[in-house]
């Protein structure tokens, strides 16, 4: 489970006259699409799928059709991976049990979880080439209090808010996700809090979780019963990772295409996967808290 936790599906729409990994469509670069994140006590999980050239309907039989499924994908905390103090680990590959997770293809580690304040390099190695990347897990930051208010004078129905702490020289931002036990996944708040790095000191935000119709909380929208047992997620994240993805949402939204699950190549996007690879490897400072709706 990644603390965006719920999968963000990098397909790169391109077009160019560059050398390919795939020769056959004329004009089409091809690249390989990372998604992956290492959390302090978590083992790292990667994604890797292939972009799909805009001459392709997109859907979810393309999507699969495009998943890497052979790559040799290496995790360690020493920029020289072999050297005998490093904690190197070659990720393990296979399909999500949870079927609601897409890509449902991830690699992931068993050996080494992630620690605070550490650096984590990744290497993808697929069809002839070498990507690289790295990463810090941030300090986590602690949510000081819950907070409820009655939604429309509902003394059932509760709006829930959450106190941190900034500190601005830190450059940090902030994710936040909520699982509630009737429905048995966690669920993204769809805010990247800080993302311009201009608050500071104490700062109150909304929970408000992203529903489905499948959800057996889909009539709370986003909103909490008293009562209920709730886990809270709050993830730190460094200045890379942030302009990443709040650039990534912008033109996902400027595009008319959601949240973010197709995105076509800008150079205003800050991957930081070496060509030719493209999306993001990042570390989370995850805090979490059990709370019950008072």
């Amino acid at each position: 489970m990644k603390c965006n936790y719920s999968i963000l599906l990098l397909l790169l729409l391109v077009v160019s006259c560059q050398p390919e990994l795939d020769y056959k469509t004329s004009g089409y670069v091809q690249k390989i699409i990372v998604e992956g994140y290492i959390s302090n006590n978590e083992y790292p999980k990667v994604y890797l799928t292939l972009n799909i050239p805009l001459s392709e309907k997109v859907d979810s039989i393309s999507i699969l059709n495009n998943v890497i499924r052979y790559a040799k994908v290496t995790v360690s905390d020493s920029l020289n991976p072999n050297v005998v103090e490093a904690k190197t680990e070659i990720l393990t590959s296979g399909w999500e049990t949870d079927k609601r997770l897409f890509p449902p293809y991830k690699y992931f580690g068993r050996k080494y979880k992630g620690e605070e304040g550490k650096k984590y390099y990744l290497t993808v190695e697929y069809g002839g080439f070498t990507l690289k990347a790295q990463t810090t897990i941030p300090l986590k930051t602690p949510i000081k209090n819950f907070s409820t208010k009655p939604v429309n004078g509902n003394d059932t129905l509760k709006s829930l808010f959450m106190t941190i702490d900034i500190n601005p020289t830190l450059k940090n931002s902030y994710r936040v996700y909520s699982l509630k036990k009737k429905d048995g996944y966690y669920k993204e708040t769809q805010l990247l809090y800080n993302s311009k790095f201009i608050l500071s000191g104490t700062n109150t935000f909304g929970i408000n979780p992203t529903v489905s119709k499948i959800d057996s909380s889909y009539s709370e929208g986003e909103n909490f019963v008293k009562g209920d047992t709730v886990f809270i997620r709050l993830c730190t994240l460094d200045s890379v990772s942030t302009d990443f993805f709040s650039d990534l949402t912008l033109f996902s939204s400027s595009q008319g295409m959601g949240n973010n699950l197709l995105i076509g190549e800008k150079e205003s996007l800050k991957s930081n996967i070496s060509y030719p690879g493209f999306g993001i490897w990042y570390g989370n400072g995850v805090s979490t808290y059990r709370i019950i709706i008072p």
